[in-house]
């Protein structure tokens, strides 16, 4: 397993309204959360918190150096502005080590779909990350799909064709669900159908195949 991330953070006193002169600081709000007790409010240095983001960090253990102690914890959430794109606040969790966790995990693809340079179909992800349960030091930084044998309509990559290059997992959902597929377009699954259809099949009513049917002879009039 790769080494942890740390973080260092400390204990906050700033709450409400006032945490805003925080975060125009390059400090940014955060909650310690431990179950079946009241959250610990705490601080980090925006500019780490960001790395750690962009690292890919979320959802997996790190190292908190919290006023002098150093502990496990897993980096549960943030939250950013939707205008400006920077952090707004974080969400750290303690957990027990020896007990397994439910996280998302984000899946990358590799290879290369040889459907997706095949005119008349398209490839789509249906899953862009999954739901796992893990030990925290157990936890897989990424899913990874390999798309290479998908050639055909049809051809899928489900939830139990993924794996990791670190950790060990478990699905929470079903194993058969599909993470990438092959479909025919929509408009090129429509003109298949047209040309599949059996004539021989088809019920014709009098007068509706090719020429007007022939009107019945005209009765001489009376005497």
């Amino acid at each position: 397993m790769p080494e942890r991330p740390r973080l260092q953070a400390s204990t906050r006193t700033v709450r409400g309204r006032a945490v805003k002169r925080l975060r125009r600081s390059g400090v940014i709000p955060a909650n310690l959360v431990t179950p079946n007790q009241p959250s610990t409010a705490v601080q980090v240095e925006e500019r780490a918190l960001a790395t750690l983001v962009r690292h890919g960090a979320d959802g997996r253990l790190l190292d908190l150096e919290c006023d002098g102690a150093t502990e496990p914890v897993l980096f549960d959430d943030y939250e950013l502005d939707v205008i400006t794109d920077r952090l707004l606040h974080a969400t750290f969790r303690r957990v027990d080590l020896t007990k397994p966790v439910t996280v998302e995990v984000g899946i990358e693809l590799q290879g290369t779909a040889p459907a997706a340079a095949v005119m008349g179909v398209t490839v789509i992800q249906s899953l862009t990350s999954l739901e796992v349960e893990a030990l925290p030091n157990e936890i897989p930084s990424t899913l990874v799909a390999d798309v290479s044998g998908l050639e055909a309509p049809g051809d899928e990559v489900v939830v139990s064709d993924l794996r990791a290059p670190d950790g060990t997992y478990a699905p929470v959902g079903d194993a058969a669900d599909t993470v990438i597929s092959v479909h025919v377009l929509r408009a090129q699954a429509e003109d298949v159908e047209e040309e599949e259809i059996d004539l021989d099949e088809v019920e014709i009513e009098p007068g509706e195949e090719g020429e007007a049917a022939e009107a019945p002879p005209e009765e001489a009039p009376p005497a």
